[in-house]
């Protein structure tokens, strides 16, 4: 798909609005020219894009909130569904009359589908071209035909669920409405590596920590809720995707949490030396493609992040070697579960 997106945006004008997802990010750093708009979910990709001199805007696809209009709209299809349904209803808004929607995708993404929708909210015929093992959609807005919005899930709405513990989640976050099991696991260690244990050398009242990944915010909750009083924890929850941010925002408010949310990749703007704990469930795949190094990166900004004697609390997939990843970061390595598919481990600054 990259060959084909790659043509597309070499042949657009300044006039295009890319909406790009974390599939997009080789393209940026192999020199892609482009002179439209980029839209992004991912915040490492938007700053790649600036540094790129590509024109970037970071959002949760908030599409409604732009004001200029479009000839034409190209976007690799995202993994969720709610979030293709969302941009394809605020495409129809953002296109000039005649203007054109470009979907693209391998046949596992359900590009055949979501092409027949276009063409429908649009009030115009299919049209699917097969490029090798991928499918470009193109669908022209008709200005006299009714468009028909597609069920997006309520995309742009932060909802508070039973199914998450009572907090805030919304479409577009990984596992937006429900708890993931390797995080359920990891906060059971947390009261072990609260203050007044003999493994921290701090104030009773005091532990900075960092969520990595921060996701709703699921682990910084309950490292509040387990910590309780007199502990007073300040938390610094950080994520690439803005839907993340928006909800554990939200928590945060609702539990009345000491924290702050801040943008980055894998805990790249935290300061260095300024944690004495760090909490991280690290994805192990973005989109359709497996990033082999993302834990590795999770792993080397962990490190960086934590003071001398601090402690990172880590869980993820069994499969993913992560004792083996740590050795030369950390001074101690332990593994301290292992359940249902996963391995929590305990690394030592």
């Amino acid at each position: 798909m990259q060959a084909l997106l790659s043509q597309l945006l070499r042949d657009s004008d300044s006039n295009t609005l890319w909406i790009a997802d974390e599939n997009s990010k080789a393209l940026l750093n192999g020199g892609l020219g482009f002179a439209g708009l980029l839209i992004s979910n991912r915040w490492d990709i938007a700053q790649a894009a600036e540094a790129h001199g590509i024109r970037s805007h970071f959002g949760d696809f908030d599409l409604a909130t732009m004001q200029a209009t479009y000839s034409r709209i190209v976007y690799p299809v995202s993994k969720e569904k709610a979030a293709v349904h969302h941009v394809i209803n605020r495409a129809a808004d953002l296109l000039q009359e005649g203007g054109e929607l470009f979907l693209l995708g391998e046949k596992s993404s359900g590009i055949k589908t979501y092409a027949q929708k276009a063409a429908q909210c649009f009030g115009c015929g299919k049209q699917l071209k097969k490029h090798g093992n991928d499918y470009l959609s193109i669908s022209s807005l008709q200005a006299q035909s009714e468009h028909h919005s597609l069920d997006d899930s309520d995309y742009t709405q932060l909802r508070q669920l039973d199914t998450v513990g009572g907090l805030y989640s919304k479409p577009g976050l990984f596992g937006w409405n429900k708890i993931d099991t390797g995080s359920a696991i990891l906060a059971c260690h947390f009261a072990d590596y609260l203050p007044n244990t003999p493994l921290n050398d701090l104030p009773a009242d005091e532990l900075r920590v960092v969520d990595l990944g921060c996701g709703y915010g699921y682990l910084s909750c309950r490292l509040a809720e387990i910590a309780g009083n007199p502990v007073q924890l300040s938390i610094r929850a950080t994520d690439n995707n803005p839907a993340a941010m928006l909800a554990c925002q939200k928590n945060f408010e609702l539990r009345e949490i000491e924290g702050r949310v801040i943008p980055g990749d894998a805990g790249s703007e935290i300061e260095s030396g300024s944690a004495d704990l760090v909490i991280c469930n690290p994805p192990f795949h973005q989109g359709f493609q497996v990033e082999g190094d993302l834990t590795d990166r999770f792993l080397t900004q962990a490190a960086r992040i934590l003071r001398t004697r601090g402690t990172a609390l880590f869980v993820v997939n069994e499969f993913i070697p992560l004792g083996k990843k740590a050795q030369g970061l950390f001074q101690q390595v332990d593994m301290l579960n292992k359940e249902k598919g996963f391995c929590v481990y305990r690394l030592t600054k």
